[in-house]
């Protein structure tokens, strides 16, 4: 990605589209352009070969609110990123694909520890991304907001009874929850090792 980052940036320089005291920014919004359009790809790809095309996009939707704000586990670089990306994908339709009776008191139950998860934890920042205390409010509060937002959804399609969809909110905000508790572990574990070092 760094190498059709920087050719396409110098093509940009080189007919005058772009300063080159600007080749930084421009190659790292490119790189970030480029991971997400191959994410994007990658998962309407496993979405339509699994047939649950549908349902991916859903869980992304339902999933996306919530992590951009509330933040928790992330992988070192962009590749570790996009194969535990994909990853966690196959595991969820994995899951969707052997469910054959959801019980929507578990799923509920399910969707309540999360969302509780989520509330206490919000934001886990990372360790390449501080934030700084208005910030977390700012994020706290978006994830707030986006959390009530994706619950009241469940409880619309648990009324309608549309099970397989609203099994997908639940996996998403379970997902969140997990990324929040691995982020903070995680944040721990480096916290706990650099007082060592320093000792």
């Amino acid at each position: 990605m760094n190498l059709i980052s920087n050719k396409l940036v110098n093509k940009l320089i080189e007919y005058n589209l772009i300063k080159s005291e600007d080749k930084e920014i421009y190659t790292y919004g490119i790189k970030q352009m480029l991971f997400l359009s191959l994410n994007i790809l990658t998962i309407l790809i496993l979405g339509i070969v699994s047939n649950k095309a549908f349902e991916i996009i859903l869980f992304m939707i339902t999933y996306i609110p919530i992590r951009i704000y509330a933040g928790g586990y992330h992988a070192k670089n962009h590749i570790r990123c996009y194969i535990f990306s994909i990853l966690m994908l196959i595991v969820i339709i994995y899951i969707l694909n052997i469910t054959l009776d959801i019980n929507t008191i578990l799923t509920t139950f399910i969707v309540i520890i999360s969302s509780i998860i989520i509330s206490v934890l919000a934001p886990i920042e990372d360790i390449n991304r501080s934030l700084d205390n208005e910030e977390k409010i700012v994020y706290r509060k978006r994830t707030i907001r986006n959390l009530i937002v994706i619950i009241s959804i469940y409880f619309i399609l648990l009324y309608f009874n549309l099970i397989n969809v609203m099994f997908c909110v639940c996996i998403s905000l379970f997902c969140n929850a997990i990324m929040l508790i691995l982020g903070k572990i995680k944040n721990n574990f480096l916290h706990y090792m650099g007082e060592k070092n320093e000792e």
